[in-house]
């Protein structure tokens, strides 16, 4: 990726990332299966992982690692589309969880110890706090496949299709909206909810705020 792109490639995740989510709701709405989607997810979000996160880091082998984790994502959710294997989408479910947690890892890395803040690295934690979102809601699904019944409202029993309601579940309690209309029963899934929103609300508060602040700052001290 060259010097003009990388200035720019957490707007290009944003960008990406936005329409992946509206993608996904629509092609609910529409009645395509769970696997369906995941078949479309997987190479997607890891096309758009691997150029606006994954390339910034400055050692080639670890964009080759993940690009290897990204490949094997992606044939993992091809064959469970035909073969239709539990265990197999298990296996998919939690490939991607690595890589989303490895994504966000390197981009927080990236927006917190390298150089001074700009508009990109701001949108950057915008990513950063859509990732955390997501993560979140692999975290859910886990919990409620080890701990049957630990959300209520959830409307299907295939994980593909679950994702994608803990996904919502995941935003709705990291934003503190808090509907209703899926909540947590067991005593784990309580306190993974009320963590993920004080983590949310901390994220907002302080990184964002801190990140804009400086990025003030620093515009200010240009000017004078």
């Amino acid at each position: 990726m060259n010097m003009h792109m990388k200035e720019r490639n957490f707007g290009f995740l944003l960008g990406g990332l936005l329409i992946l989510l509206l993608l996904v709701a629509i092609a609910q709405e529409e009645g395509f299966r769970g696997e369906s989607r995941q078949l479309f997810i997987m190479p997607a979000l890891c096309i758009m992982l691997l150029m606006g996160v994954w390339s910034l880091v400055s050692a080639k082998k670890w964009l080759i690692i993940g690009g290897i984790i990204a490949v094997v994502g992606i044939a993992t959710a091809t064959i469970n589309f035909f073969l239709d294997i539990p265990e197999l989408e298990l296996v998919n479910i939690g490939i991607m969880l690595v890589f989303c947690l490895a994504s966000t890892w390197i981009a927080g890395k990236n927006l917190l110890l390298s150089g001074s803040v700009d508009v990109n690295k701001i949108i950057g934690a915008i990513c950063i706090y859509l990732l955390l979102g997501l993560n979140w809601s692999f975290f859910y699904l886990f919990i409620n496949m080890a701990i049957p019944g630990s959300f209520h409202g959830l409307t299907t029993t295939a994980l593909g299709n679950q994702l994608s309601e803990l996904v919502y579940y995941s935003f709705v309690t990291m934003t503190t909206l808090g509907y209703g209309d899926l909540t947590p029963v067991k005593p784990l899934a309580r306190t993974v909810a009320y963590l993920e929103a004080f983590m949310g609300q901390f994220y907002v508060a302080v990184l964002v705020a801190w990140l804009v602040g400086m990025y003030l700052s620093g515009k200010d001290q240009n000017q004078k």
